[in-house]
């Protein structure tokens, strides 16, 4: 029984607890902002989401759109304008301006013709 005695003992010497109060309204007050940052985690997340769907389906509807319009292409030239992956290229330009593009392109390829001053940056 001498080892009861000890134990209880013990508990009896042991010092008062501290108040703990201050400790745990801190812990409190880092548990809430914890859960306020995870909200608002949760919220962008969802907006990013979204925002990612959204690209999505923009891009498959080009991509279908593309795929529609290029087999529609009357000459090679304008073949060669859409499947050549430049900006404007496809039904962002009408008939016309496809031509003139195509012209554009053709000149570039066999190069200036005699005469012509090619200027660049706009000078």
């Amino acid at each position: 029984m001498g080892g009861e005695d000890a134990i209880f003992s013990w508990f009896k010497s042991a010092k008062p607890v501290e108040d703990t109060t201050p400790m745990r309204d801190r812990l409190d007050a880092l548990e809430r902002r914890i859960r306020h940052v995870e909200e608002d985690w949760t919220e962008v997340y969802n907006k990013f989401r979204t925002l990612q769907m959204r690209v999505a389906k923009q891009v498959q509807r080009l991509d279908k759109n593309s795929s529609q319009e290029e087999p529609q292409g009357g000459s090679d030239g304008e073949t060669q304008l859409v499947d050549s992956g430049l900006p404007g290229a496809g039904s962002s330009l009408s008939p016309r301006m496809q031509r003139i593009q195509n012209q554009i392109l053709e000149r570039r390829r066999r190069g200036s013709p005699a005469g012509a001053v090619v200027k660049e940056g706009g000078e």
